[in-house]
C-alpha cells in the first residue's frame, strides 16, 4: 500500500477506533493500521473489511506485518496443563496424552492432538489446572478505564498503560483466591494492584487490599482501615528486571496473603482485622506515573487456602543483625566482606521427575490414560494423576531446531504463548500449518488473538520489537 494513500485511508480507521474500540487490526509492513475485520485469508494475500474502505480489500501477505484477531476459548475441564517449550522457543499448552523416546503427544482444544518430536522439544512443566474465574486479557471489554483520559490500552493480548491511572473488572474473586500475571515494565517500577475492591470507578476504593509494587519493595494496605498490613525489601527481581511473573494468595478465611515473584514465594502477610463484609469482588491495576506497564497472561482461580511454602526469614530495615553473616547496605548492594551467597535451589536429578509436593520421582512413563500417568520405577509400576508432576523426565537426546520454511507465521494465543508454521492453507474458520516440530495440523483460527507474517525479514524487525514491548 503507497503511503499517500494510506496517510488519509489509516488516519481515518485510527480515529474511528478511538471512538470504538476495533478488536481486528491489519497492520503493514510500514506500520500503518487498518481497523475492520479479516474477509478471507489464502497463503498470498488476505482480503480486509473495513468502513472506511468502499468495498473488501485485497493485501499481498508479504507486506503485511501482522493481524490482530478477536480471540475466544472454550471452557475446559481437563485437570492438568502441560506447557511445552521447544527449542525454537514456541511455547505450546495442552493435556498430555502419551510420552515415548520419540514422541510427545498433546491434547489441544484448537487443534485436536498435536504429535511433538522429542528432538524439538526444550522442556515439559506441568500445572494443576485450577477453577478459573477469568483469564485474559482478550480486550477492553468488561474493564473500566478511570478518569476523564484513559490511562491504559490494549495490544497484543496485553494492558499497557500510557498515564498514571486504574483499570479494572469485577473478576467474581472467591474467599480464597489466586491473582497471577506477567508484569513488563521500563524505568522505575511503579503500579498497584487492588483486590477485593467495591468500587470499579474509583483508583482508591474504601473497601480491599492494596499492593503496591517498587524497586525490590512491596507493601500491603487494608483499604478499609488504612492500616498496612505488610511490608518487604526482598522482592530483588523487581530491581533486576524489567519483568516479572506475580502471584497474589490472599484468604478472607485466614487473612492471610501470600506474594510469589518468579514462582518463588517471596513474603506471607496476615490481616488482624479480616472481614467479608463491605468487601467486593473486583480487580484493579493501576499505573502510577507515566513510566509505561504493560500486564499480560492474568489469571485469576481458586486457592485451598493452605501456605505450602514458607518465604525465608527477613529482618528489621532488610538486613541482619551487625556481625551476621549476609549483611545487606542500604543501597542494596551486598557487602562483600560479609556476603555468603544462598545456594541454588536444588533441582530433580537427570532421569527424575518433580512433583508438586517437592519430591522426585525416577523412572520412565509407561502410558497416560484419562489423566492418570503410569511410570515404571526401579522397584515397581506407579500410577498417578498427571497434575501431581510439575516436570517430566524426558529420554536425554541431543535436540535440534525445527527448520524454518518460507511462509512461516508466528500465531499468538489469549494467554501469551504462541506457535511457529508455514501456512499452507485456510477453510471455513481453520488454517492448516506445517512444521518439523510436530508435522501438518489444522488450527481453528478463532483461537489466535495475533498472527505474525514475514517473520524472518531482518527489516521488519525493529518494528515489530518496538511494539512488541
Amino acid at each position: 500500500m503507497k503511503r499517500s494513500l494510506a496517510t488519509a485511508v489509516f488516519a481515518t480507521a485510527l480515529a474511528a477506533a478511538a471512538a470504538d474500540e476495533v478488536k481486528s487490526t491489519v497492520r503493514f509492513s510500514n506500520n500503518d493500521r487498518l481497523t475492520g475485520s479479516l474477509e478471507s485469508l489464502t497463503p498470498e494475500r488476505l482480503v480486509w473489511n473495513s468502513p472506511v474502505l468502499e468495498k473488501p480489500t485485497p493485501f499481498f501477505l508479504k507486506g503485511v506485518l501482522d493481524l490482530t484477531l478477536d480471540a475466544t476459548q472454550p471452557e475446559i475441564t481437563a485437570k492438568h496443563e502441560a506447557a511445552i517449550t521447544l527449542v525454537n522457543g514456541d511455547l505450546i499448552r495442552g493435556q498430555l496424552a502419551s510420552v515415548s523416546d520419540k514422541f510427545v503427544e498433546l491434547d489441544t482444544w484448537y487443534a485436536g492432538r498435536l504429535k511433538f518430536n522429542r528432538v524439538n522439544i526444550a522442556d515439559i512443566r506441568i500445572s494443576e489446572r485450577s477453577q478459573f474465574f477469568y483469564r485474559g486479557p482478550t480486550g477492553l471489554d468488561g474493564w473500566k478505564l478511570a478518569g476523564d483520559k484513559p490511562a491504559w490500552i490494549y495490544q497484543n493480548s496485553a494492558f499497557r498503560s500510557t498515564a498514571a491511572g486504574s483499570i479494572a473488572r469485577n473478576v467474581d474473586l472467591p474467599d480464597e483466591c489466586s491473582i497471577a500475571f506477567d508484569a513488563a515494565w521500563h524505568g522505575q517500577l511503579s503500579f498497584r494492584l487492588v483486590l477485593f475492591s467495591d468500587n470499579l470507578a474509583s483508583e482508591r476504593p474504601a473497601a480491599g487490599y492494596d499492593v503496591t509494587f517498587q524497586p525490590r519493595s512491596v507493601y500491603l494496605r487494608n483499604c478499609k482501615t488504612q492500616q498496612i498490613i505488610g511490608h518487604t525489601q526482598s522482592a530483588v527481581a523487581l530491581q533486576e528486571n524489567e519483568k516479572a511473573r506475580i502471584e497474589i494468595r490472599a484468604s478472607l478465611k485466614s487473612g492471610k496473603i501470600c506474594l510469589f515473584i518468579d514462582g518463588h514465594i517471596i513474603d506471607v502477610w496476615t490481616d488482624p482485622d479480616v472481614t467479608r463484609v463491605g468487601l467486593g469482588h473486583g480487580l484493579h491495576f493501576i499505573s502510577q506515573n507515566t513510566s509505561p506497564v504493560q500486564i499480560s497472561h492474568i489469571e485469576v482461580s481458586a486457592w485451598d487456602g493452605e501456605v505450602d511454602k514458607l518465604p525465608e526469614p527477613q529482618f528489621p530495615g532488610g538486613m541482619p543483625p551487625f556481625g551476621m553473616r549476609g549483611g545487606i547496605r542500604f543501597n542494596g548492594i551486598p557487602d562483600q566482606d560479609e556476603a555468603e551467597p544462598a545456594p541454588p535451589p536444588e533441582k530433580p536429578r537427570p532421569g527424575r521427575m518433580e512433583l508438586r509436593n517437592g519430591d522426585s520421582l525416577a523412572g520412565e512413563v509407561v502410558s497416560i490414560t484419562d489423566g492418570m500417568i503410569t511410570v515404571k520405577t526401579p522397584f515397581r509400576e506407579v500410577k498417578l494423576p498427571v497434575e501431581t508432576l510439575r516436570s517430566l523426565a524426558l529420554k536425554p537426546v541431543d535436540l535440534e531446531r525445527c527448520k524454518r520454511e518460507n511462509g512461516d507465521v508466528r500465531a499468538w494465543f489469549p494467554d501469551g504463548s504462541s506457535i511457529v508454521f508455514r501456512l499452507e492453507a485456510v477453510g471455513e474458520g481453520t488454517m492448516t500449518g506445517y512444521s518439523q516440530n510436530f508435522g501438518t495440523a489444522v488450527f481453528k483460527i478463532s483461537a489466535f488473538s495475533r498472527i505474525e507474517f514475514n517473520i524472518y525479514d531482518p527489516e521488519l524487525e525493529d518494528i515489530r520489537v518496538a511494539n512488541s514491548w
